[in-house]
């Protein structure tokens, strides 16, 4: 049966440290990072595991990090925030356009193309 952690379920032959990399704000190196901590050998595959080590994973996932639906919702409020308090870098958001200074001209045809969708449902 295959391990559920955060919702996302982790594929029973990858290897433990990669498969945490799946989990919605987990990347690879945070994953060997929380491997290391709770003693699982980087080789250890997810079926592997014995239940006192996925518990350990999950206490320090809720205990530490931010991930799954959480982060979601804490990065769809933060700019929701910016529209709200009508920045630069909220009329970015609202009009589909990239946030952080690139340029539109050659580039950005992605944020044109998903422009006609509503995202954020602000006023």
């Amino acid at each position: 049966m295959p391990l559920v952690i955060a919702k996302t379920v982790l594929p029973d032959a990858s290897r433990f440290y990669i498969a945490l990399g799946r989990i919605f704000g987990i990347g690879r190196a945070q994953g060997l990072a929380i491997a290391e901590e709770i003693g699982v050998s980087t080789e250890a595959r997810v079926a592997d595991l014995k239940a006192h080590h996925v518990q350990q994973v999950v206490a320090l996932l809720n205990e530490r990090y931010k991930i799954g639906d959480e982060l979601k919702r804490s990065v769809r409020d933060d700019i929701v925030r910016l529209i709200e308090a009508r920045t630069y870098r909220g009329r970015r958001h609202v009009a589909g356009l990239p946030a952080r200074g690139q340029k539109t001209g050659a580039n950005a045809q992605t944020a044109r193309k998903f422009k006609r969708h509503q995202m954020y449902d602000v006023k």
